[in-house]
């Protein structure tokens, strides 16, 4: 299952956070764990956060895996793994059979 197009922050490689929309994130909080990724050909396990902010994407009122009001929310995928993509290379997010988290790179498809 196709999750998601996107491009690698520039946080990325410091914390191992991939953004993920709330839909995405919602599809990967149903695998029971351990999360199992795969960057290339390496194998690991990611986990899915959550993080309260209250920067200028702001404007939604909760409705988010942990719930809050006020601010909003960002939902990521982090594993070790995602420390080694470049910031800006774009990625696609596949749900695999298994369940297996895929990272294409690179990717000629780009986020709209």
């Amino acid at each position: 299952m196709l999750l998601e197009i996107r491009e690698v922050s520039r946080k990325t490689a410091r914390d191992g956070r991939l953004e993920v929309t709330e839909s995405s994130a919602r599809r990967l909080a149903m695998v029971p764990p351990p999360l199992h990724v795969e960057v290339d050909s390496t194998r690991g396990e990611a986990a899915i956060v959550d993080m309260t902010c209250d920067c200028a994407k702001g404007g939604s009122l909760g409705g988010s895996l942990g719930g809050s009001l006020g601010g909003h929310r960002h939902y990521f995928v982090q594993s070790p793994l995602f420390s080694a993509l470049p910031a800006g290379e774009t990625i696609v997010l596949e749900l695999l059979e298994g369940p297996l988290l895929t990272v294409a790179r690179p990717h000629p498809l780009r986020p709209e």
